[in-house]
């Protein structure tokens, strides 16, 4: 009995460690995955950041180079500045949330601005560089705190956009959710909390405000990891810390991984913030799991060593085998699913480069016919009977190569989306032309456009390439037998409408474009992928999976919504809505 007791305290001395070191090494993996994925929200968010800025100083610059800029700033120089006022509020309701004031400042020091505030007082200036011309940091007489862009024209003018800092990081980093506690939040160089989940730490310095409302925690860790992210270092750490919307602050440990983003000539540090007990919890229920199973199967070998004991060594063998195969087969499986994301990503980019090389190559084609028509055109006589002809082919060919650039910019993050007021009714009849013209017989089509009071801020190819993709699918979803495609469009504020996207937007004007058809229809599961990129119902060979995804991209540039109804054997149904330019709020705008 002796040897076979000392036989099985020596086996369950083994299993033990074999338990501990299995254990630690799953821990440390857990640790390691967790902290990857923060180091990566945080570099998501300082590339979120910097994009964001980015494209509001191109906003900026775009306005300076505006004609109408330049008549209204020789006219502010004459003392007129109503035109420039105008102009500044006419661009500001553009984006009214984003942007919060224009002001326009003229080589003698006066200026003129459009927004709902006149003063603001600089905290930090972040310089020149990297894309901007100048940025800097401030804040208003009741310590709100604003990005502020700023260009200079030629003629000595300078322009600046007040962006809420707040605004920048609703779009860029306050959705993000890491554990029940976790956040990200935003310094600057000198310390001081630009963005923060908590009202009360915005604007506050880090260590100096803490420490004089809370002198007598302990910062020692916290000292240490502000040391490093003021240096405009990157990198993840473990700290102790507090949880300063509590009162008084409670002390937890958190993980901490922060890198820079680099703005003008300095930058700003973001940290993704996390509790440190949510990643432990989990790794230490698992331990005390371990733990419990190896209790049992210690009791229950001693109960059954008394009656059997070559068969419990067989059985126990049995049972390490079994555990060891399973964790084998997560592990492969683990694997399967790595190589699988890795495959898929390697077909995205493949397809993403041989789409560029094809749209390079229909450029090609297009630029000889479009140079050659519009060559025939100069000398042709407009009251020629092929005068209008030849011009049909020269329009074709440009939206052919407006719609090719589009796929070539599908692939592209945050591509510059050039925008103008477009009168929507005409864009949508010019494409419902096409459609007329391109489809079969056995396809009804009904039309009913709202051709007034339909100026939205956009591009009239994309909105051609919209309608032009939802008929064309409905055209498909038809089929071969007689059908009925019906195109509908309206102006309205959707004070009735309940999706999330009309939060807010209520009293909003919109126009409504409605694409149904009497097809087959979609079940429930269908129309939640129809704008995945390449999700397709079609036969190998009849489509690429990209049409819906292209008109998603194409309404969500136009800061518009889409939504869809189908049932199955009853058709479906299209809307989009796009937000117009309407005169009755930009008036009530200028009046305050």
């Amino acid at each position: 009995m002796l040897p076979w007791l000392l036989t099985l305290g020596i086996l369950m001395a083994v299993a033990g460690t074999a338990l501990l070191y299995l254990f630690r090494d799953y821990r440390e993996t857990i640790f390691d995955s967790q902290k990857n994925q923060l180091i990566n929200i945080s570099e998501s968010v300082a590339n979120s950041i910097v994009v964001y800025l980015e494209n509001y100083q191109k906003t900026v610059e775009s306005i300076q180079h505006l004609e109408e800029y330049r008549q209204a700033e020789e006219e502010f120089r004459k003392g007129n500045h109503g035109p420039m006022e105008q102009l500044l509020e006419e661009e500001r309701t553009v984006s009214p949330e984003e942007i919060t004031c224009l002001r326009y400042t003229d080589t003698a020091k006066e200026s003129c601005y459009a927004g709902t505030v006149d003063t603001f007082h600089q905290i930090r200036n972040m310089g020149s560089g990297r894309g901007f011309k100048e940025i800097s940091t401030c804040s208003d007489a009741d310590g709100i705190l604003y990005f502020c862009l700023r260009a200079d024209d030629e003629d000595g003018g300078i322009l600046e956009l007040y962006l809420p800092i707040r605004k920048v990081y609703e779009h860029t980093a306050s959705y993000i959710r890491m554990g029940e506690n976790g956040y990200v939040m935003i310094k600057d160089s000198d310390g001081m909390i630009l963005m923060h989940p908590v009202e009360a730490q915005i604007g506050i310095d880090v260590l100096g405000d803490r420490k004089k409302i809370y002198p007598d925690l302990d910062y020692s860790e916290l000292e240490i990891l502000i040391e490093h992210q003021l240096a405009g270092e990157s990198g993840v750490e473990t700290y102790y810390s507090y949880w300063w919307a509590d009162n008084p602050p409670s002390r937890v440990k958190k993980v901490s991984a922060y890198v820079p983003a680099f703005i003008g000539n300095d930058f700003l540090s973001i940290s993704a913030v996390m509790d440190y007990a949510e990643i432990s919890a989990p790794v230490q229920n698992v331990g005390v799991r371990i733990l419990l199973v190896s209790i049992l199967l210690v009791v229950t070998s001693l109960i059954f060593l008394m009656l059997i004991y070559r068969v419990f060594s067989q059985q126990a063998q049995i049972t390490r085998e079994n555990a060891r195969l399973k964790r084998i087969n997560e592990e492969l499986e683990r694997l399967h699913q790595q190589e699988e994301q890795l495959a898929q990503q390697q077909r995205l980019q493949l397809i993403g480069t041989m789409t560029s090389g094809i749209a390079h190559e229909f450029n090609n084609l297009l630029t000889p016919i479009m140079g050659y028509s519009a060559m025939i055109l100069e000398g042709m006589d407009r009251n020629d009977d092929n005068y209008e002809d030849m011009k049909e082919i020269l329009g074709s060919a440009e939206k052919a190569k407006s719609i090719i650039d589009q796929i070539t910019q599908f692939s592209r993050k945050n591509a510059e989306q050039m925008v103008s007021p477009v009168h929507v009714g005409e864009a949508v009849r010019g494409a419902l032309i096409i459609v007329e013209a391109a489809k079969p017989r056995n396809v009804k089509m009904e039309t009913h456009l709202e051709m007034e009071k339909d100026l939205c801020m956009g591009n009239t190819v994309q909105i051609h390439q919209m309608v032009t993709n939802l008929c064309n699918n409905a055209i498909h979803a038809i089929g071969k037998e007689p059908g009925v495609l019906s195109v509908r469009t309206d102006t309205l504020r959707p004070e009735t409408e309940t999706d999330p996207y009309f939060h807010g937007k209520e009293k909003k004007l919109f126009y409504r474009i409605q694409v149904t058809d009497t097809g087959c229809g979609m079940d429930a599961a269908t129309a939640e992928q129809i704008f995945i990129p390449f999700f397709t119902t079609k036969k190998p060979g009849e489509g690429t999976g990209l049409g819906l995804a292209i008109v998603q991209r194409l309404v969500e540039a136009h800061q518009g919504h889409i939504q869809v109804t189908s049932k199955p054997g009853e058709g479906t149904t299209f809307v989009i809505w796009l937000p117009l330019v309407d005169p009755t709020e930009n008036q009530s705008v200028k009046k305050e």
